[in-house]
């Protein structure tokens, strides 16, 4: 049992007055002040068995303690990993004398919701040729992680001048390499546990799919046993940080598991089929919640509900209800699109495309109401609240 300083001291003092003559236990008392000194010491004793007691397993063991037990098991956190895309510079007239883009020239994409831009390198030196008017170019991001997997024709700013070039952008097949975040904990304490699948003989599900999440930018991993090629085939379907797969991380996939795998058995590497849904929300919130907080609350809601979503599972719309209705000020929810569950294969992933919500207003009669007296049951884009007089109990 572990106990905290005010229990120990507890403990010294009933102990010091039934063992000896001391009676004056008063906070001035020197030997109040020598049983203060142990009792820290021995409630920091109790604190470092509590951490060490919590670190010593994979299920609650965390940061550099979480790693050095995964690294019992022979794995290790997944390193953050920077994104490689193809940037195309491009001149308004065919050049007239060769044009030399050098290494590490920067660019840099629009601006993103949140005001973010992100920073590109180009990684080797190219000549766009007398004569053309464009030319690809190999460029990583900054630094690494998921942000800098920025939508296609976004990188279309240049930070570095480079005389006869007047344009750059990110086209069509721009991804080499998704970038992805530094692996989690939570994330590495279930790859360490479903690393247990992959010691016994022959190939499993779970060995597959442990193999496949073990590679960085794949977040999720399903596995089709059932022979989807012909006997001896093995189908894992895998999604990246940035929803398809590059070509790359497919290969590191492959690769990966190649090396693992039983040698009889054919593994391929799929990409998912992306499946993309819209939701109409209807949130009646309390009278006193303000609307934008509110919507801002649900929309963070449903991004963290549509994040936790795997490879093959579907939309449950009660459970979507729950996660929202913990949004403070949100006082009812309806769904109206879509009216029923939505079921998906096991190589396809959800994903919400547009969000809609409506607002409407919930409290008492008379602050529900608009001035028409209709009890609150019109949605309006900004509804409010209207001031009460309380002397005549008109409307301000």
């Amino acid at each position: 049992m572990i106990k905290t300083f005010s229990e120990v001291l507890d403990n010294l003092m009933s102990e010091l007055v039934a063992r000896t003559p001391f009676t004056n236990l008063n906070p001035s008392a020197a030997i109040r002040g020598l049983l203060e000194v142990i009792a820290k010491v021995v409630s920091d004793l109790y604190g470092l068995v509590k951490i060490v007691m919590q670190q010593s397993f994979v299920q609650t063991a965390t940061g550099n303690w979480l790693d050095l037990k995964v690294r019992e098991m022979g794995i290790t956190r997944k390193p953050a990993v920077k994104t490689r895309v193809y940037l195309t510079f491009s001149s308004n007239e065919p050049a007239a004398q060769n044009i030399t883009i050098p290494i590490g020239t920067i660019c840099k994409s629009q601006k993103d919701s949140a005001g973010n831009d992100y920073r590109f390198i180009t990684t080797e030196e190219v000549v766009l040729e007398e004569g053309q008017t464009s030319i690809q170019v190999v460029a990583e991001a900054e630094q690494p992680g998921k942000n800098w997997n920025v939508g296609q024709d976004t990188i279309t700013r240049m930070v570095t001048r480079v005389t006869g070039i007047t344009a750059v952008t990110n086209p069509e097949g721009y991804m080499i390499r998704e970038g992805s975040d530094y692996e989690s904990d939570e994330q590495l304490r279930q790859r360490a546990i479903g690393v247990w699948e992959t010691l016994g003989l022959g190939g499993t599900r779970e060995a597959y799919r442990t193999w496949a999440l073990s590679v960085p930018g794949v977040i999720a991993a399903s596995v089709l046993d059932d022979f989807p090629f012909g006997p001896g085939t093995v189908g894992v379907v895998i999604l990246g940080e940035n929803g398809t797969p590059s070509a790359e991380l497919i290969n590191d996939v492959h690769q990966y598991i190649k090396a693992r795998k039983p040698l009889t058995a054919d593994v391929r590497i799929l990409s998912p089929d992306i499946r993309s849904i819209d939701l109409d929300l209807e949130v009646i919130r309390y009278a006193n919640a303000i609307q934008a907080v509110v919507e801002s609350g649900v929309r963070e809601s449903v991004d963290n509900f549509s994040g936790r979503l795997q490879l093959g599972e579907g939309l449950i719309i009660a459970r979507l209800i729950n996660e929202i209705m913990d949004v403070t000020g949100v006082y009812n929810l309806k769904v109206n699109a879509p009216q029923q569950d939505i079921n998906v294969s096991v190589d396809q992933f959800l994903l919400f495309d547009q969000v809609d919500i409506t607002h409407r207003i919930k409290g008492r009669a008379y602050q529900d109401t608009s001035i028409d007296g209709n009890l609150g049951d019109e949605a309006a884009a900004n509804a409010q609240i209207l001031d009460v007089n309380k002397e005549t109990f008109s409307l301000e």
